[in-house]
C-alpha cells in the first residue's frame, strides 16, 4: 500500500517578531528538530510538497537537503485553512511523498484519514500514514514522529 509523510513544520518565531503570519521563519530548534525528524524518514521520497509559506518552505529545503533530493514543490493548496482530505485526495501524491504543512491543519486530514480522533502532531514531527484510498478511515497510522521525545531517547 502508499504511504505518506504528513508533516507540521517546524518550531518558528511568533508573528510579531516576524511581522506577518506568512514571514514568520524557522527557529534553531526548530530547524535541528525538523533535521533529526528528516532523517527518520523511513524511505526516500518520491517529491515533497510544501505550503507557500516561509516556515514550511524552511522545513521543505531542510528534508530535501538532509535526504539528498532535488528540490520541493510550493502547493497553494498546503497554506493554513486551506489543507484538508479532500484537498489532499484532488493532489493525488505519489506514494512516498512528504507533505509538509500547518497545524491544525495536517491533524485534522491525518485523523479523518485514520479513522478519527484526535491526533496532535508537534512541531518538527510528522505522521506516518500507509492507506487504501485517500478517503475517510482508509488510512492506518504506521508511526508518530515527535522530535523532543527521540531527542531524549537517543540524548542528542
Amino acid at each position: 500500500m502508499p504511504m505518506l509523510v504528513l508533516m507540521r513544520h517546524g518550531e518558528a518565531v511568533s508573528k510579531d517578531v516576524a511581522g506577518s503570519d506568512e514571514n514568520r521563519w524557522l527557529t534553531d530548534e526548530g530547524k535541528r528538530d525538523v533535521r533529526l525528524a528528516a532523517q527518520c524518514i523511513p524511505f526516500k521520497p518520491a517529491k515533497v510538497l510544501s505550503s507557500p509559506l516561509r516556515r514550511a518552505k524552511e522545513t521543505a529545503a531542510i528534508v530535501v537537503e538532509v535526504l539528498g533530493l532535488e528540490g520541493y514543490e510550493v502547493v497553494e493548496e498546503l497554506r493554513p485553512g486551506k489543507f484538508t482530505l479532500d484537498t489532499l485526495a484532488r493532489l493525488s501524491p505519489e506514494d512516498k511523498t512528504v507533505i509538509v504543512a500547518h497545524a491544525p491543519d495536517v491533524n485534522q486530514v491525518v485523523s479523518a484519514l485514520i479513522g478519527g480522533g484526535s491526533l496532535k502532531i508537534p512541531a518538527g514531527g510528522f505522521a506516518l500514514v500507509e492507506y487504501e484510498k485517500l478517503e475517510p478511515g482508509k488510512g492506518t497510522l504506521r508511526a508518530l514522529f515527535a522530535p523532543k521525545l527521540v531527542e531524549k531517547l537517543v540524548g542528542k
